[in-house]
């Protein structure tokens, strides 16, 4: 090889050395940046921290558009800005009978280009405003070492499905900027409303429901263990705090042998109220110190269904499937 003009020969043994090297190194770096950045080049954040909600702030692009005063509100974490979701918030658009009434707010963690916010805003009808959460995507709960603890389940990253979850658990309800506004509804960014949607929010008002959910899935302990430590969990919450649950039945049966129902909530619409009742809070509070979002990868769909059966009355959860609303979810 060439080293300031010098022929420098490397015996075949060396070379091999400085390759095998190179390559390990290359590893190291790669794991260092996406695999395990916490560790190595963003110190983790923990819930102390809490006074960087306020940091999080709602902007728009492209030119003045008139704001809806809506009380409404329908949000989805994207990954990225894509055509394909573009096309899929055409079709709330083309299929929720709101009149283009209710904001739309994109939450994301990883910057996106802006060029790509300006053709979405342009490509949608309705207000269309951004959030940046990506501190709740490096936000811990205390006395957790996010490094030395192995997770339980690895997704774009060690522990960004858990930090998701949590963020939709507990820090949905937390935000400054969402104070404002009476219901939220929640997509998926691969959701789509495949036809004609009644409006929803005027259904929740009238029937003075808390809740809206989709279908009812489960949770299975043989594919994440540590799921049913939950159902003792949850027990001995109530009994420690005197709960009487609204929904008794339906507690009872959200345990299975090895399973717990969950609501399937990539579509789901939320009464904000409900969920920031002091009762709520600290039930939230009191599963969140467990940690068990983050060792066993409790989901808030899970923890969503146990939410409604011990504070909501059957009469105030709606279900999709009783109105026959299309949609769709990871479909094409």
């Amino acid at each position: 090889m060439f080293i300031c003009g010098r022929l420098i020969l490397i015996k075949p043994v060396r070379l091999i050395k400085i390759c095998c090297a190179t390559v390990v190194v290359s590893i190291i770096v790669f794991y260092a940046i996406f695999w395990e950045p916490y560790c190595f080049f963003a110190k983790p954040l923990y819930s102390s921290s809490i006074s960087s909600l306020a940091l999080a702030k709602i902007y728009t692009y492209g030119p003045p558009r008139s704001s809806s005063h809506s009380k409404n509100l329908i949000i989805i974490l994207v990954p990225k800005i894509s055509s394909k979701l573009t096309q899929r918030l055409q079709l709330i658009d083309r299929n929720f009978a709101d009149n283009f009434s209710t904001n739309l707010l994109i939450l994301y963690s990883n910057v996106p280009y802006e060029s790509d916010l300006l053709h979405l805003t342009d490509a949608i009808k309705r207000p269309v405003s951004f959030l940046n959460v990506g501190i709740f995507f490096n936000l811990f709960p205390i006395r957790f070492d996010p490094c030395k603890t192995k997770t339980p389940y690895r997704y774009r990253g060690k522990w960004n499905y858990s930090l998701m979850i949590r963020f939709w658990f507990k820090f949905l309800f937390e935000l400054p900027e969402l104070e404002k506004f009476e219901y939220v509804m929640r997509l998926d960014d691969d959701s789509k409303l495949t036809d004609k949607w009644m409006n929803v929010f005027d259904e929740m008002r009238n029937k003075n429901a808390v809740y809206f959910a989709n279908n009812i899935d489960l949770d299975l302990e043989e594919q994440l263990p540590g799921t049913m430590f939950l159902k003792q969990v949850t027990f001995d919450y109530i009994k420690q705090n005197n709960i009487k649950p609204k929904q008794f039945e339906i507690l009872r049966d959200a345990f299975g042998n090895n399973s717990i129902h969950t609501y399937f909530n990539n579509f789901e619409v939320l009464k904000m109220e409900f969920f920031r009742r002091k009762e709520i809070r600290h039930w939230v509070e009191s599963i969140d110190s467990t940690n068990g979002i983050f060792y066993y990868r409790w989901g808030d769909a899970g923890l969503r269904y146990l939410t409604l059966a011990l504070f909501a009355e059957q009469h105030e959860v709606l279900h999709r499937a009783d109105y026959n609303l299309s949609y769709c979810h990871k479909c094409r």
